[in-house]
């Protein structure tokens, strides 16, 4: 059977929606035996660039000789990417193994109360942490799925506590202004951490948090620097400044918010390092350089120039919308878009519509999107408009009216973007 039917009950458990705090997810591994307990990891949460800041950070350590460990959410295509050791997607047969042995556990905790039962995000961080013991993980970057202080991945007391850029965003459970967000992501730093975050508007919440719990705090725009050499779309080169010394790297990632995802991986780095991990500077740089992180600025295709980006939410459409601007100055895009109803649908679509000369609006096979006549009504006011009923007939319909010299570009949801990844035959 494959794997991905398999999990369809996994999958199931999505129905139970968003359920934050510890309890459960601390019962569910207890259960399990603990197996987070001991993991040394950097810690990552903020609004974007998360999954950006972990995979640099795993592609580090692995130069450095380490066995590691990446958890990140949510996949492009198959779940088998969110689960990494090593560079290296868990198996699905391992996958499946995992997910059969977490059976009696659910069962029990489902059979003391029905509001115990474990959401589908506890069961899959479960799994992670369960993987990276039996492969004797050295060490991990773990990607929080929301907040931070009730994200179920907060059960593990990081090493090195990673914030990045806040911004709004699932106000319904975080708090609806950026402080409020900012003190629930601050919850991953805990007593023993350091922690490493961006000169931004929510640096007061962090630095207090920091200062309570006694935890030293790096930032990134006032202790570390990062000054950009030269950009494309298939790299730039970068040199980051702080106590640690100079480094010049270069980063296969383009756009211009990849700048401070960088500096914030070097300076997660080089706080991991004095905790008594070995980190060698060569590592550093030959880590960066290594990353892969699909569908950030993606180029997929030539003649038309095709790009995918998996910009989902109102800050990381301004900040694509930024790094267009800069890398393809004066040129219109056809823009093919599939965005979920919970993010602020007119924000994106200020933010992206200008760059189009057209819009073909798209429903992504997800039951939280929004009908692509809605996102085609939010974008009308700024380009040309058409309606394409999945995704795949989208980015066929564009890359059919498109001229050798047209560029396209993919967007509005990490799902609009694997699913455009999976239909061009892109492999990850």
């Amino acid at each position: 059977m494959d794997v991905q039917e398999a999990l369809d009950p996994l999958y199931h458990l999505e129905r139970f929606g968003i359920k934050l705090g510890l309890d459960n997810i601390r019962q569910l591994l207890g259960l399990l035996g603990n197996p987070q307990e001991g993991l040394r990891a950097v810690h990552v949460t903020g609004t974007n660039g998360k999954g950006s800041v972990s995979a640099t950070v795993a592609s580090a350590l692995q130069k450095a000789g380490h066995r590691v460990g990446l958890y990140t959410s949510p996949h492009l295509i198959r779940f088998n990417e969110r689960i990494q050791v090593d560079g290296l997607p868990i198996p699905d047969e391992v996958i499946l193994r995992l997910w059969e042995g977490i059976q009696p556990a659910m069962r029990q905790m489902d059979g003391e109360r029905t509001v115990n039962r474990p959401t589908f995000f506890e069961v899959t961080t479960a799994m992670a942490f369960q993987y990276f013991r039996e492969r004797e993980v050295d060490v991990a970057a773990i990607e929080v799925g929301m907040g931070g202080r009730f994200d179920a991945t907060n059960v593990l007391d990081g090493r090195v506590a990673v914030i990045t850029r806040v911004g709004l965003e699932h106000t319904e459970h975080l708090g609806r202004t950026v402080d409020r967000i900012a003190r629930e992501k601050a919850g991953i730093i805990k007593p023993a951490s350091r922690a490493v975050t961006v000169d931004q508007e929510a640096l007061p919440v962090i630095e207090a948090r920091c200062r309570d719990l006694g935890a030293p705090l790096t930032v990134v725009g006032r202790d570390v620097t990062v000054e950009r050499l030269s950009q494309g779309l298939s790299g730039q080169r970068l040199r980051v400044r702080g106590p640690f010394g100079e480094l010049e790297v270069a980063t296969p990632l383009a756009g211009s918010f990849q700048v401070e995802n960088v500096g914030l991986a070097v300076a997660a780095l080089a706080e991991f390092r004095k905790t008594g991990v070995d980190i060698p500077d060569a590592a550093i740089v030959s880590g960066v350089a290594a990353t892969r992180w699909p569908a950030r600025l993606q180029k997929v295709r030539d003649e038309p120039l095709v790009v995918v980006d998996g910009a989902h939410n109102g800050p990381a459409a301004a900040a694509l919308a930024s790094a267009y601007a800069e890398l393809f100055p004066g040129k219109k895009c056809l823009l093919v878009t599939g965005i979920l109803a919970d993010k602020d649908l007119a924000s994106m679509a200020a933010s992206l519509g200008p760059l189009a000369a057209r819009v073909i609006a798209c429903h992504p096979k997800s039951h939280r999107a929004y009908h692509a006549e809605e996102v085609a009504s939010a974008f009308r006011r700024y380009a040309p408009t058409e309606v394409a009923p999945a995704v795949a007939d989208a980015v066929d319909r564009a890359l059919a009216e498109s001229a050798k010299d047209d560029l396209v570009l993919i967007t509005g949801s990490i799902y609009t973007a694997g699913e455009a990844l999976e239909h061009l035959g892109v492999r990850l």
